[in-house]
C-alpha cells in the first residue's frame, strides 16, 4: 500500500477505533448521571439537552482520537514503537501513513474537538468557566500524554492521567454540560468506569513491559513486575464491582446497576487470559479484550442507570 495515498480505512485505523468505548462510555454515563440526579442531592432541576449530549460524546471521542494519534506519532519518532514489538500496530511503523499525514489528521480531530467544545461553552451561559477549564485541560492532557517535554506516559504518570482524563473529569464534564452546577457526586460515581479504563492502559503496559523497559520508559506495570502487574489487573476489576455496590449503598447509583454483575463471567475469562500470557507467548489481542470488557461493563452500568431513571 502506498503511504502517499492512504486508503480511507487507514485513516480510520490510525484513530484506533477499537478504543473509542473508553471515551464513549464516560461521556454517556456522565450525561445520564445528571439526568438520574436531576432535582435530587442538591442537583437543580433542568431540561435535558439531547443535542448537547450528542455533541459531548463526539467531542470526547475526537479528543481521544487526537490523543491516540499524538501517542503513535511520538512513540514512532522516539523509536519506542518498532516493527519487532507491539508498536507494529502503529500505522507509521507499518508505513501505511507518513508522519506529516498523521500530523494533519491529528490537527483535524483536535479541530473537531475544539468546535464541539466551543458549541458547548456557548450553550452554557454564565456558568462557562468550569467547562472552559475542563476543555483546556483535556486538550493539554491529550497532547502531553506522550509529547515532550512532559511525556507523562513515559514517566509513570499515565495511569493517573488516564483516570483523570477518561473517567473523573470526562464524566464530570458530561454531567456539567447538562446540570451546569458543580458537584462531587458525578466524580465519585465515575469510579467503576475509571478503574476499568485505567485497566486498559495497565494491561497495555503489562504487555509492552519488555520493550518499554528497554526504551527507558517507566510504568506501574514495570515497577510491580509481571506477577504484581497481573494482580493489579484483578484489583482494578474487583474494585469496579465493589465500587458499584458502594455507590448503590450511598444512593448515587440505582439498584438496577447491579446488572453489571452479568459481566462477571467475562471478567473471570479476561483475568485468566491476563494471568496466562507471558513472553514469548503474549496474546496480541489482550488489550482489545480488556477494552471490550470495559465496554461491556460500561454498557451494563449505563443500562442500569437508564432503567433507574425511567422505572
Amino acid at each position: 500500500m502506498n503511504a502517499s495515498h492512504p486508503a480511507p480505512h487507514v485513516w480510520l485505523l490510525a484513530l484506533r477505533p477499537f478504543s473509542f468505548t473508553a471515551s464513549i462510555v464516560p461521556a454517556v454515563f456522565g450525561g445520564l448521571i445528571a439526568l438520574a440526579l436531576r432535582g435530587h442531592a442538591g442537583i437543580p432541576d433542568f431540561r435535558f439537552d439531547g443535542f448537547s449530549f450528542v455533541v459531548t460524546i463526539v467531542g470526547c471521542v475526537a479528543i481521544h482520537s487526537a490523543s491516540n494519534l499524538v501517542n503513535d506519532f511520538f512513540d514512532y519518532r522516539s523509536g519506542v514503537d518498532r516493527p519487532d514489538n507491539f508498536g507494529a500496530v502503529n500505522v507509521l511503523v507499518r508505513k501505511l501513513m507518513t508522519p506529516q499525514q498523521m500530523s494533519i489528521e491529528a490537527a483535524v480531530v483536535f479541530g473537531v474537538a475544539a468546535l464541539c467544545g466551543l458549541y458547548l461553552v456557548l450553550q452554557t451561559g454564565d456558568a462557562l468557566w468550569p467547562l472552559v477549564a475542563l476543555i483546556v485541560f483535556g486538550a493539554l492532557s491529550a497532547y502531553f500524554y506522550t509529547a515532550p517535554p512532559f511525556a507523562f506516559k513515559n514517566r509513570g504518570f499515565g495511569d493517573v492521567q488516564v483516570m483523570l482524563s477518561f473517567a473523573l473529569l470526562m464524566v464530570f464534564g458530561a454531567f456539567y454540560v447538562q446540570a451546569k452546577t458543580l458537584s462531587w457526586l458525578p466524580v465519585i460515581a465515575s469510579l467503576p468506569i475509571g478503574l476499568l479504563v485505567v485497566d486498559i492502559l495497565h494491561v497495555n503496559n503489562l504487555r509492552d513491559s519488555v520493550p518499554d523497559r528497554a526504551a527507558g520508559i517507566t510504568t506501574i506495570a514495570i515497577a510491580l513486575g509481571e506477577g504484581g502487574a497481573k494482580r493489579l489487573h484483578d484489583v482494578y476489576v474487583i474494585g469496579a464491582y465493589v465500587a458499584t455496590i458502594g455507590l448503590i449503598a450511598l444512593s448515587l447509583l440505582s439498584p438496577w446497576t447491579l446488572v453489571v454483575f452479568l459481566s462477571l463471567p467475562a471478567a473471570i475469562k479476561l483475568s485468566r487470559a491476563v494471568h496466562a500470557f507471558g513472553a514469548p507467548d503474549i496474546d496480541r489481542m489482550i488489550v482489545v479484550k480488556t477494552a471490550r470488557f470495559h465496554a461491556l461493563f460500561g454498557t451494563l452500568l449505563i443500562l442500569g442507570v437508564l432503567i433507574g431513571v425511567f422505572i
